[in-house]
C-alpha cells in the first residue's frame, strides 16, 4: 500500500467518525425535543439511528484493522487508528443513552406530564456540544479543544445536582402520588443518562490526548 492509499484511508477514517459524530449529536438533539413536544413518535425514530450508529462502528472498526494489517502504520499514525478504536466503543454507548432517553419518554407519554426542570434541556445541549467539540479534537488533532470538552463537563455534572436537587424535593413532597413520583424518577433518571453522555464525550477527549501524547491520562 502507498503512502497516498494510506493517506486517503486516514482520511475516510476521519469522515466516518465525523459522521458518526453527527449521528450521535442528532440522537441527543431529537431525544431533548421529543421531551420538550411530549412526542413519543420521535422518541421512538432514535431507535433507527442508534442502530446506523452501529453500522458506522463496525464499519470504521473494520478500516482500522484493515489499516493495521495491510500498513502496519508507526508512531503516530499507530496511536491516531488504535485510538479511533477506542474512541467508537464511547461513541456507541451515547447512542445507545439516548434510546435509553427515547424510552422513558415514550413511558412518561402514557402519564400526565410534570414540570420538567429547565436543567435538563441545558444537559442536552451542552453534551451534544461536547460530543460534537470531542470528536473535532480527534479529527483536527487540537489539544486545547480536547481539554475544552473535558472542561466542560463540570457544568454537566453541576446541573445534574441541580435537577436531583429539584427532583427529590418532588419525590419526598408526592411521596403518596405515584404518578408524580414515578415521572420525577424516570426524569432523573434522563438526567442520569445525559450526564453519562457527558462523561462519555469526556472519554473520547481522553483518547485524543492519548493519540497526542502517547499517555492516556483523566482528564476530569
Amino acid at each position: 500500500m502507498t503512502r497516498r492509499q494510506f493517506d486517503e484511508q486516514l482520511a475516510e477514517l476521519k469522515d466516518l467518525l465525523t459522521e458518526m459524530g453527527e449521528m450521535n449529536c442528532r440522537a441527543i438533539g431529537d431525544a431533548a425535543t421529543a421531551l420538550e413536544k411530549q412526542n413519543p413518535s420521535l422518541a421512538g425514530e432514535i431507535k433507527n439511528i442508534e442502530t446506523s450508529v452501529d453500522e458506522k462502528e463496525a464499519e470504521i472498526e473494520r478500516l482500522c484493522l484493515k489499516i493495521i494489517l495491510k500498513q502496519q502504520p508507526v508512531a503516530s499514525d499507530l496511536l491516531f487508528v488504535t485510538s479511533a478504536m477506542k474512541m467508537v466503543t464511547d461513541m456507541e454507548r451515547i447512542a445507545d443513552q439516548a434510546v435509553d432517553i427515547g424510552e422513558l419518554v415514550v413511558k412518561m407519554s402514557q402519564l400526565p406530564y410534570a414540570d420538567i426542570p429547565s436543567e435538563i434541556y441545558d444537559m442536552a445541549e451542552r453534551v451534544k456540544d461536547m460530543v460534537a467539540s470531542a470528536v473535532e479534537s480527534f479529527v483536527e488533532r487540537n489539544t486545547e479543544l480536547a481539554k475544552e470538552t473535558c472542561r466542560a463537563d463540570d457544568a454537566v455534572d453541576d446541573l445534574f445536582d441541580a435537577v436531583k436537587k429539584k427532583l427529590t424535593h418532588v419525590m419526598y413532597k408526592d411521596i403518596d402520588d405515584d404518578e408524580n413520583g414515578e415521572q420525577a424518577l424516570d426524569m432523573l433518571m434522563i438526567a442520569k443518562y445525559l450526564e453519562k453522555i457527558g462523561d462519555h464525550a469526556t472519554n473520547i477527549a481522553e483518547w485524543v490526548m492519548f493519540m497526542l501524547t502517547g499517555e492516556h491520562k483523566k482528564l476530569n
